[in-house]
């Protein structure tokens, strides 16, 4: 099943965190920028876990059963590294809607709300590191590392339930709750990303001739260039007097 995991975060697993420190891209070889447009399209139940909410003594459980998403544009700009991975800049547009159930416990108190959510039209951007390798009837892109989770903003009255039950209990006597930050929370879903390492496999069948002649093209320039050689230091003369 193709999935956030698995076409839009996974394109977003192309896009890692950069590490500090990384070296210069070589010389002669330019960035490479992307749009595979045969993505674009809706994704069904791309994302049914979402992480918990914790405020306080007040513990939210999220998940989504049944969702659509539309992944609208995405653009990725590869540029090639000194030890063979690529520096890596991802854009993608998307909205969407879906059901989500919230199972609130507070101190042993549980109650469920159910209720429909809209993920308005937003963009995520993401900056990286990735390797690129061609396989059998594709290509294999795999992060060195990866942000934990992608917030996606939503939209819809369960916030605002859960938040009045919060406040309700918040007003009882010796309560400890806080519900100032809750409905900015429940505002935002925290969609766990794969782990660095797990590799997205992007099928030949998904690029137009173009996108694969543009990607071919990047790789063979990519690696004509190679690495650029380290400059070693001259060491200074003594100046005399």
């Amino acid at each position: 099943m193709k999935s956030l995991r698995s076409t839009v975060l996974a394109l977003a697993t192309a896009a890692l965190v950069t590490a500090p420190g990384i070296a210069a891209p070589p010389v002669g070889a330019p960035p490479g920028l992307f749009r595979f447009t045969r993505l674009n399209h809706a994704y069904s139940e791309p994302a049914t876990a979402i992480d918990p909410i914790a405020e306080g003594p007040l513990t939210i459980r999220l998940a989504s059963p049944r969702n659509k998403l539309v992944l609208v544009a995405n653009t990725l700009r590869l540029e090639p590294g000194v030890d063979g991975s690529h520096t890596a800049d991802l854009e993608v547009q998307f909205f969407g809607k879906g059901w989500v159930v919230a199972d609130v416990d507070v101190s042993g108190v549980r109650q469920r709300f159910e209720d429909e959510v809209v993920v308005p039209r937003q963009t995520k951007r993401l900056e990286g590191r990735v390797r690129v390798a061609r396989t059998a009837g594709g290509y294999l892109l795999t992060p060195e590392r990866l942000p934990r989770q992608m917030p996606v903003a939503l939209q819809s009255r369960l916030g605002n339930q859960i938040v009045g039950l919060c406040e309700r209990l918040a007003s009882l006597p010796f309560s400890e709750l806080d519900c100032s930050g809750l409905a900015r929370a429940l505002s935002t879903a925290v969609v766990p990303l794969p782990p660095a390492g797990e590799g997205f496999y992007l099928a030949t069948a998904d690029l137009t001739a173009e996108e694969r002649r543009q990607l071919e093209s990047y790789l063979v320039a990519t690696r004509r260039a190679g690495p650029r050689p380290t400059p070693r230091s001259t060491p200074r003369q003594a100046v005399r007097p």
